[in-house]
């Protein structure tokens, strides 16, 4: 740990806010470790982006992130989107809601988490590319397009019920069922089809502990597709919703899903993304592995 120069990014906003005694125990802990930390709080949506991608590259070794996969979201593309090299060793610390990258990383205690940053645990992950409104953006967990955003969409504005809102939201969207047209080319190849969503993976998990991708890995160099067509009664998606937390839905005749290189969705109606848990940006998109990859403290 010597040398090593410390930004922790802290969203106040973030999961059950209790932002205050977590980062009083982070300091305590890195200091007990003779290992100072330098303090960023977020103020508004896109904060962290905007100051890593002025940040001077000599200023941190390493940045550390409190708050869920939006605020993730927002620091990979506030670093891979500069135009030097920079790539700061990255590390996550859980204080979001949904979590869904920490608890693929098995590193959802806060001391746990810390720990591992003290023993340099680093590796190499996948950085999924994602190209739409001639934007290209970074992504390391999901993006969902159909009643995946839709449940997210909903599930923002019934954040007041906690975590609950994920399931909440998904029971009110199994009800009001709603198909989707789209041209989608896996790979190479194109399909055609009605569906219900589409969601595609770079971890294991997402909301609240929804195993979506159970085969998918964040250096495998592949990306887990999900698609469910709308050729499923609303009694079998009832049935499949509490499979979505084992990863059983897998085994479901409605469900595809495979390993792939790239993805593109082109609906007949254009709708807003889910990527990383935000509802943010719009299809037509396209979708791949990119060149680029991140250093991140892994269990």
């Amino acid at each position: 740990m010597k040398n090593k120069k410390f930004l922790v990014i802290i969203n106040p906003t973030s999961g059950k806010k209790k932002h205050k005694q977590d980062i009083i125990f982070v300091e305590k802990f890195f200091n007990k470790h003779s290992i100072k930390i330098i303090k960023f709080y977020t103020e508004y949506k896109g904060h962290a982006k905007e100051y890593l991608q002025k940040v001077d590259d000599k200023k941190f070794t390493d940045i550390l992130v409190y708050g869920g996969d939006g605020t993730f979201n927002e620091v990979i593309n506030g670093v891979l989107g500069r135009e030097d090299q920079y790539n700061p060793n990255i590390g996550f610390l859980p204080g979001g809601s949904g979590n869904a990258v920490i608890h693929h990383l098995n590193l959802l205690e806060l001391e746990k988490a810390c720990d591992n940053i003290l023993r340099s645990n680093l590796s190499k992950i996948d950085v999924m590319e994602l190209s739409f409104n001639d934007n290209i953006e970074y992504s390391i967990n999901i993006v969902g397009w159909g009643m995946v955003t839709d449940i997210g969409i909903l599930s923002e504005k019934l954040r007041w019920l906690g975590p609950a809102r994920y399931t909440i939201a998904s029971l009110i969207y199994i009800f009001n069922i709603k198909n989707r047209f789209a041209t989608i080319t896996v790979n190479d190849t194109e399909y055609q089809d009605d569906y219900l969503f589409i969601l595609i993976a770079n971890t294991k998990y997402t909301g609240k502990g929804m195993k979506i991708a159970p085969n998918a890995e964040l250096d495998d160099q592949k990306l887990d597709l999900i698609c469910v067509k709308n050729n499923i009664t609303k009694f079998n998606l009832i049935k499949l919703l509490p499979k979505l937390f084992t990863g059983e839905h897998i085994q479901s005749k409605y469900v595809d899903y495979i390993q792939i290189k790239s993805l593109e969705i082109v609906p007949k109606n254009n709708d807003a993304l889910n990527i990383d848990g935000e509802i943010h940006g719009f299809t037509p998109i396209k979708i791949k592995i990119s060149d680029k990859t991140l250093s991140i403290y892994s269990d």
